[in-house]
Order: C-alpha cells, then structure tokens, then sequence
C-alpha cells in the first residue's frame, strides 16, 4: 500500500456505498485506492473575514427582515 492509499477496509467500504447508490444501473462505479485530493490549491489560502463587513451585512439583513413583517 502506498502513502496515498486507503486502507483495504475502506476501500471495500466506498465498494459497498458506491454500488448501493448505483443500482439499479448501467453506470459502473466509481472508486479508487488513493485519498481525496484537495479541491482548492494547496496555496490558495481561504478568505480572510472581515468583522466590520459582516456586522454590517447582519445589520442589513435584519432590517430587510423588519421591513418585510
């Protein structure tokens, strides 16, 4: 087993999910050996939250909350 690998055990596990989700079909299933890889580049860093802006936005939203009773 490589460094990338998912153990036998959850391997069958993910065999089992993805069948019970696939049948009845022609699909075939789709499994593979290796972890997820990350969706967003490993350097990309998240969003950095702005208090003051979701002060901000909270405040307009509760006021569209009033004005709408």
């Amino acid at each position: 087993m490589g460094i990338n690998e998912k153990p036998k055990a959850q391997v069958d596990k993910d065999l089992d999910e993805a069948l019970k989700e696939t049948f009845p079909g022609s699909d075939p299933i789709a499994v593979d050996r290796k972890h997820d890889e990350p969706v967003r580049p490993i350097d990309r860093r998240p969003p950095l939250i702005d208090k003051d802006l979701v002060e901000k936005l909270s405040e307009q939203a509760k006021s569209a909350q009033v004005k709408s009773k």
